[in-house]
């Protein structure tokens, strides 16, 4: 029989508080739904940016290959060619990182943006009507949107409430810095050796490829490879061009050059000759800073075994813009410092079949020193950076 309270209504407590309870239930299930779904948006979306982050600096590190020194310097290599090393290299990475429902993330190529940006500004565009050889900065999309190579986001408990899949996107932009500002021998490896700034810039733009690096075997070989040789030994320049440094030991004999050909001149040399361990060429506010070296012009025979025994070493040149003096009096002055592989080395011979060639390389390793108001190396040397 039904329950009677005291007005004679029949009592619902029990009722009411079960439809409340459905109803909360309902409402609990269905934040529940969204948490989870939103968060699985968010967790999508951290793979989406990581996948961004590292297929850019991946791609941004074809700025430093050979494909990129030739454009800059006006080489026989077009910007698609480039283009197509930064899309595979960062596609390749943007792949190897997968998110939730994807076993890799696909970039496609309007997903990769090749340009150049300000490096002062963080949040400059990328500029593509520049010209290619100063581009500096690769972009990268990464999406799970409707229509894209990866699909959507699939929810799990939104579709009880008709909503099925989601969309999430990432972007990272990755630069090549190369404000360098100078070199620390003791991390890297300063050689003793000087080359004109002119004699080496017409060596890069007109030079003669002759050897051939094997980056796989770490070994060169006779023949071409599409990268010219400078020849830090050209016997139709004017003597001058060239030049042993006497760094911190004074005018050095074969010994001491050979140890540091070998070696490369360590710290403490350094210092003694001009005072600090580091060569810096641009000062806190980017003013330039020079350095006179005294020296000898020419070669020496004798040293051609521990020049042989670098071949395939990158090593740093310092350049000079002048020298006055002659023989053991040459003083050099020494403006900034250019990356080279060591080729090949013939000191004897006839004339015409000796010298040190050189092949110029864009330089990332240790030991560089950089400095937001320095000018731009003209992409010789520097680093990759994610920049946003």
């Amino acid at each position: 029989m039904p329950r009677f309270n005291q007005t004679g209504c029949v009592y619902h407590k029990r009722g009411a508080v079960a439809i409340f309870t459905v109803a909360i239930l309902a409402v609990l299930i269905g934040f529940a739904a969204l948490t989870i779904d939103v968060g699985h948006l968010y967790a999508v979306r951290l793979d989406l940016q990581n996948s961004a982050d590292a297929a850019s600096l991946s791609g941004a590190s074809a700025l430093a290959g050979e494909k990129m020194l030739q454009l800059r310097k006006g080489g026989n290599v077009s910007l698609s060619e480039v283009y197509s090393e930064v899309f595979e290299r960062a596609s390749t990475i943007a792949y190897e990182h997968a998110s939730m429902g994807a076993s890799g993330t696909v970039v496609t190529a309007p997903d990769v943006i090749f340009g150049r940006i300000d490096l002062n500004s963080a949040t400059s565009p990328i500029d593509t009507s520049v010209s290619p050889d100063q581009y500096n900065a690769v972009q990268v999309i990464t999406r799970r949107e409707q229509g894209s190579s990866n699909g959507p986001i699939e929810f799990f408990f939104a579709p009880i409430f008709g909503k099925h899949k989601g969309e999430s996107s990432a972007s990272a932009t990755a630069a090549f810095d190369d404000r360098v500002s100078g070199f620390e021998p003791g991390v890297g490896d300063l050689w003793p050796l000087t080359m004109s700034l002119a004699a080496y810039e017409a060596g890069v733009e007109a030079g003669i490829d002759l050897y051939d690096y094997d980056g796989n075997t770490d070994n060169v070989y006779s023949g071409e490879d599409g990268v010219p040789e400078v020849n830090m030994y050209p016997e139709n320049l004017a003597p001058g061009n060239f030049g042993l440094l006497n760094i911190g030991v004074g005018n050095q004999g074969v010994p001491n050059i050979a140890a540091h050909i070998e070696d490369g001149v360590p710290p403490e040399h350094l210092e003694n000759e001009i005072g600090t361990t580091e060569m810096t060429f641009y000062d806190a506010n980017g003013d330039p800073v020079n350095y006179y070296i005294t020296g000898n012009p020419g070669l020496k025979a004798a040293l051609e075994g521990s020049l042989q025994s670098r071949i395939g070493d990158i090593v740093a040149i310092p350049i000079h813009d002048s020298v006055s003096g002659t023989g053991a009096n040459a003083t050099y002055q020494i403006v900034g410092f250019r990356f080279a592989r060591v080729m090949d080395a013939k000191l004897q011979g006839s004339p015409e079949s000796r010298g040190v060639w050189m092949q110029p390389v864009t330089y990332t390793g240790p030991g560089l020193i950089f400095n937001p108001n320095a000018p731009s190396s003209g992409g010789m040397a520097g680093r990759i950076v994610l920049v946003r």
